[in-house]
């Protein structure tokens, strides 16, 4: 009976051991199960509180008890062992064999068992049908996949628009971006970006933009994102009736996502286009919408999707509203 306990207290005093631990600037230390480290967050696992993250700013040290830990340093160098504490903001790791610990700053290291890269997106949709006095039939589709990693960005979204009133199409509009981004810093970036758009009726029958600038991460908290980006733009615009045209301008946009409470999140995207060839003339894009997780991945939402166009072809309005309530599903 006592060997039995004696084993048992081993297994506890073993398990509490082999607990991760790290050590933070202010003196505080926390232990659990290292998960990763990406992006600036190191993901610590425990018991009381779940999934913590804690800025890599803020550690001091830290260990890692399992045999092999996978550490990726800035220069894109690859270590692999186990990570125990080194000197004052450094960490050392142990590969075992003949081989010599090694020691580096916390500064230098850009992950560890950074998570594989991986696509993630959303997909919404919404329709609305009439029967009676008028046969209206209208839906909207939207879709956006991310692939992200420490040093770039791939973006790509699409949103289609279609209706028709008693069998006579009134609506036909399309938009689709691709843009790679590639990081400076952690917060500034390098983008170009490739835009199509046609609209049935603004006798657009597609309509190119061509960018390249610069953006900046300017906030980055758990439950605020806000970016900004500007560059050179090179449109083409291939219209039905009108002359078509071709012009130098810019491309500005700032794109927004705050979590506000009761779980609702709101994001809005508003991009300006200006021309260079005529200061009069500009088009606007604004995107906006709130929504709310309703379990399973799925969420509900409605938005506004705004089009303006300060000097459009002669005979069509300037601003196109559409607004629109559906469901949306994330991956």
């Amino acid at each position: 009976m006592r060997i039995l306990a004696g084993v048992v207290l081993f297994a506890m005093l073993s398990a509490a051991a082999a607990e991760d631990e790290v050590k933070l600037k202010n003196g505080d230390r926390l232990t659990g199960t290292v998960k990763s480290l990406a992006k600036g967050k190191l993901v610590l696992e425990t018991a009381h509180s779940g999934d913590v993250k804690i800025d890599w700013s803020l550690v001091a040290s830290v260990k890692i008890d399992v045999p092999t830990t996978k550490v990726r340093l800035i220069t894109g160098e690859t270590l692999e062992g186990k990570v125990v504490p080194g000197g004052e903001g450094r960490l050392t790791v142990q590969s075992g064999g003949t081989v010599a610990p090694v020691e580096v700053e916390l500064s230098k290291v850009a992950s560890v068992n950074e998570p594989p890269v991986q696509w993630h997106g959303n997909l919404t949709a919404s329709a609305k049908a009439t029967d009676g006095n008028t046969h209206i039939r209208s839906f909207l589709i939207t879709g956006e996949a991310i692939r992200e990693t420490e040093l770039d960005q791939i973006l790509v979204r699409a949103i289609f628009r279609y209706a028709e009133d008693s069998g006579t199409l009134i609506e036909r509009n399309a938009y689709g971006i691709g843009k790679y981004s590639y990081n400076i810093t952690p917060r500034m970036y390098l983008y170009v970006s490739e835009e199509l758009n046609g609209d049935t009726f603004k006798d657009l029958t597609i309509g190119t933009i061509t960018s390249i600038g610069a953006g900046y991460r300017i906030l980055e908290e758990d439950w605020i994102k806000l970016s900004a980006e500007a560059g050179f733009a090179f449109f083409t615009n291939d219209f039905r009736v009108a002359e078509d045209e071709t012009h130098p301008g810019a491309r500005v946009s700032v794109r927004l996502a705050m979590k506000l409470p009761l779980g609702f999140e709101f994001k809005e995207l508003f991009t300006i286009y200006p021309n260079f060839e005529d200061s009069q003339d500009y088009t606007i894009r604004n995107e906006a919408t709130l929504g709310t997780g309703i379990g399973g991945g799925w969420t509900l939402l409605g938005g506004v999707i705004t089009e303006f166009d300060n000097e459009p072809t002669p005979g069509f309005e300037k601003a196109d509203n559409t607004y629109f309530v559906g469901l949306g599903l994330t991956f």
